[in-house]
């Protein structure tokens, strides 16, 4: 999968609203971040922190 430089925004809002994770806990019904989105969404919010 090709990642795509807009969504990774998209998918770190759906992160820090607290509606998906980054990585899958396994419990039920819930939503992660695709894979290939993991370590560029995770670095997203990393550099929303320090700023």
């Amino acid at each position: 999968m090709m990642v795509k430089q807009y969504m990774i925004p998209v998918y770190g809002l759906l992160v820090k609203s607290g509606g998906w994770q980054i990585e899958p806990t396994g419990a039920e019904g819930e939503k992660a971040v695709p894979e290939a989105y993991r370590v560029p969404v995770a670095e997203y919010l990393a550099a929303q922190e320090v700023a």
